[in-house]
C-alpha cells in the first residue's frame, strides 16, 4: 500500500504559492485530482490482480457481504481485532472501495481506523488516515444533505465521533498545527472532487410519511438541483476556509 505523505506535502508546499481561491483550484485540478486518480487506478489494478490467493478469497468474501443499494457493508469485520496481515488485506479492500467504487462515507471511516493502527518500516500512516477521516466527515455531510430527514446522517456523525476506535486518530487530528490540518482538509476536498457525486442512498435517508393519512407524503430527497448547489457551495467554502489557514 503506497503512502500519500507526498500528497500532504504537496498541499503544504503548493498552497504556499497560492494567493487566491483560483490558485488553489488550479493546483487541485493540475496536481491534486490527477494524483488521486492515479491512486484509484493503482487500487483498481491491485483488486484485479490480488497479491495472494488468500487475499483474493478474503476480498471475494467481503464483496459477497456488500450491497450498496441497501447499505449492507462488512464494516465491523474490516475494522475488528485483526492480525497485521488481515489488517493490510482489509485496508486494501477498503481503499479500493473508496477510491475506485466511490463507496459511502462509512468506508472512509473504516479505512481511516485501519490506517491509524498500521505501521511499516517508514513509520505510521497517520497523515493519510487523517485525510480519510476528514473525507469521511465531508462525504457523510454531503450525502446526508440529500435527505429531507437528516436524522440518520446526524446520528452517524455523532456515533463515529464517539467511537473508541477512532479516538486516538481524532485526538491526533485535533492536535495538528492549523496549517497542517488545513492542508489535510484540502486533500480530503480534492479527493471528494475527484470521486464526484454518489447516488442518493435510501438507507441513509429515512422515508418520510405524511402525518395525516389523507395528505401526500413529503419528499424523501432534496431536489437534485438544490443538492448540487449545496454541494458545490460547501466544497467552495471549505476550500476558501482552508486557504485562509494555510
Amino acid at each position: 500500500m503506497k503512502r500519500v505523505a507526498a500528497a500532504l506535502l504537496w498541499a503544504c508546499l503548493g498552497a504556499a504559492y497560492a494567493t487566491s481561491f483560483e490558485d488553489i483550484q488550479r493546483i487541485k485540478a493540475t496536481e491534486g485530482i490527477p494524483r488521486w486518480r492515479e491512486a484509484a487506478q493503482r487500487a483498481r489494478a491491485l483488486r484485479a490482480d490480488p497479491p495472494t490467493d488468500a487475499a483474493a478469497a478474503a476480498w471475494a468474501a467481503l464483496d459477497a457481504q456488500t450491497d450498496p443499494q441497501v447499505g449492507k457493508a462488512p464494516l465491523d469485520q474490516t475494522t475488528g481485532t485483526l492480525t497485521n496481515a488481515d489488517l493490510v488485506v482489509n485496508a486494501s479492500w477498503l481503499r479500493w472501495r473508496v477510491l475506485s467504487e466511490n463507496a459511502d462515507a462509512r468506508y472512509s471511516f473504516a479505512y481511516a481506523m485501519d490506517l491509524g493502527r498500521m505501521r511499516n518500516n517508514e513509520g505510521d500512516y497517520d497523515q493519510e488516515a487523517i485525510i480519510f477521516l476528514f473525507h469521511a466527515k465531508l462525504a457523510l455531510t454531503l450525502d446526508g444533505m440529500r435527505c429531507t430527514d437528516r436524522s440518520k446522517a446526524e446520528h452517524l456523525q455523532t456515533w463515529y465521533a464517539g467511537l473508541d476506535r477512532l479516538q486516538p486518530l481524532a485526538q491526533k487530528a485535533a492536535r495538528m498545527r492549523l496549517p497542517d490540518k488545513s492542508a489535510a482538509i484540502l486533500e480530503a476536498i480534492t479527493m471528494e472532487e475527484m470521486l464526484g457525486e454518489r447516488p442518493a442512498m435510501g438507507w441513509l435517508c429515512p422515508r418520510r410519511d405524511a402525518e395525516i393519512p389523507s395528505t401526500v407524503a413529503p419528499p424523501r430527497y432534496l431536489s437534485s438541483d438544490a443538492w448540487r448547489k449545496y454541494r458545490k457551495d460547501l466544497l467552495e467554502q471549505l476550500t476558501r476556509n482552508a486557504l485562509k489557514d494555510l
